[in-house]
């Protein structure tokens, strides 16, 4: 995490476990790489973290590009095609604190835009797609809403206005990289959410209606942006967003757990009498196969790939056992549908937000020794049986 980025500020204020190296991409990314197309991997993505790029507005750090073409020549001389992330949760303190972030259209327009435009030029020879914002409704709910990522606020008015700006920036993302070679893959959060009954049963009238809120908050945005064009937010104006529709080549869906919604619209695990992973949530990959159908119900004409999935545990047989199912799900979309990829998440253990290093969700440890869901994965990837 570079010291100039907004995660890193919470670090140095005790807010949150502190990050170091992560998973060590940085340290020998060859042996990294050639680890993954050993799995049987084609693609990957990589967060080109904007602060390590730009730690000062203006001051571009040519040294931190120069290392990213170093781990994307590698990966392409091991055989994978490279996918650009340009923002994963985190972002440069100065643009989120003092130009306002993607709530700022002022700065999206000049800051956002430029990041954008900068990446796919610096880079442009080592990039083969690129993901504007991983899960960007799912930023504005926890730097906004939750108070688990910054800024750090618990204002609903400013999560639907940050949830909006995200996803404006997302679409400006999207314009300005549709003119390119690569491809551009959206990457949205699609947990199921369902109403929480009581211990009798019983689901209350308020739990269905705070469920179908969030639902629409977390599901209709994007899937009306994908299939109309258009981007419609509870207290927000509609705005016209074509790029959704024309300029995506494949929208990606992020899925780690379902999602439950108590009476009063707090959000919590679903169902409640499941076995929950590091995260506090329930995997089950049935709703992996619920969101990939619901999505595709919705958006039939667009391609569709898994952006994300994983399972936060240091359980490794209850994480090969639920790859397992979920690959066999994800090759029936396959067949069934066309669904074009499967992203793991993550390639190798490395740091959670808000969980430090005490949530592993990698096919490899941070030791690089391979776990039991290495070897399911690729034989799913290689298409193997055992």
């Amino acid at each position: 995490m570079s010291p100039r980025a907004d995660w890193s500020e919470w670090e140095a204020d005790g807010r949150a476990p502190l990050s170091g190296a992560g998973y060590g991409i940085h340290t020998d990314a060859a042996d990294d790489v050639r680890q993954f197309a050993e799995l049987g991997c084609t693609d990957w993505r990589l967060t080109i973290e904007w602060a390590r790029v730009e730690p000062e507005c203006g001051k571009i750090n040519n040294d931190a590009l120069d290392r990213y073409r170093d781990i994307l020549s590698a990966a392409r001389s091991a055989g994978l095609q490279n996918w650009l992330t340009l923002q994963h949760t985190s972002l440069p303190g100065w643009y989120l604190d003092d130009e306002g972030g993607h709530r700022d259209a002022k700065a999206r327009g000049r800051f956002w835009a430029r990041h954008v435009d900068r990446v796919a030029e610096e880079l442009d020879e080592f990039a083969d797609g690129f993901v504007p914002i991983d899960d960007p409704i799912g930023w504005a709910l926890r730097g906004y809403g939750f108070d688990t990522r910054p800024p750090g606020r618990s204002d609903a008015r400013a999560m639907r206005e940050a949830a909006e700006g995200a996803v404006l920036a997302t679409h400006d993302a999207v314009r300005l990289l549709s003119s390119g070679r690569q491809q551009v893959m959206t990457a949205w959060r699609a947990d199921p959410v369902h109403a929480i009954a009581d211990p009798g049963g019983r689901v209350s009238l308020e739990a269905k209606k705070a469920a179908r809120r969030w639902d629409d908050l977390l599901w209709g945005a994007w899937l009306r942006a994908h299939a109309d064009g258009v981007l419609e937010i509870e207290g927000r104006a509609t705005k016209e967003v074509p790029a959704f529709v024309n300029e995506v080549d494949v929208v990606g869906i992020v899925h780690d757990h379902p999602i439950g919604i108590q009476p009063d619209g707090s959000i919590d695990a679903w169902p409640v009498n499941g076995r929950r992973d590091a995260s506090g949530f329930i995997p089950q990959p049935d709703e992996l196969a619920e969101a990939i159908y619901r999505t595709h119900e919705a958006l039939p004409d667009h391609q569709l790939a898994i952006a994300g999935h994983g399972l936060p545990t240091d359980d490794d047989g209850w994480q090969d056992d639920q790859l397992s199912r979920a690959l066999e799900l994800v090759r029936e979309a396959a067949d069934g549908i066309g669904l074009t990829g499967y992203f793991h998440d993550a390639g190798i253990d490395g740091y959670e937000w808000k969980k430090g290093f005490d949530a592993p969700r990698g096919l490899i440890r941070r030791d690089r020794t391979r776990k039991p869901a290495a070897t399911t994965f690729a034989d799913a990837a290689t298409g193997r049986t055992t």
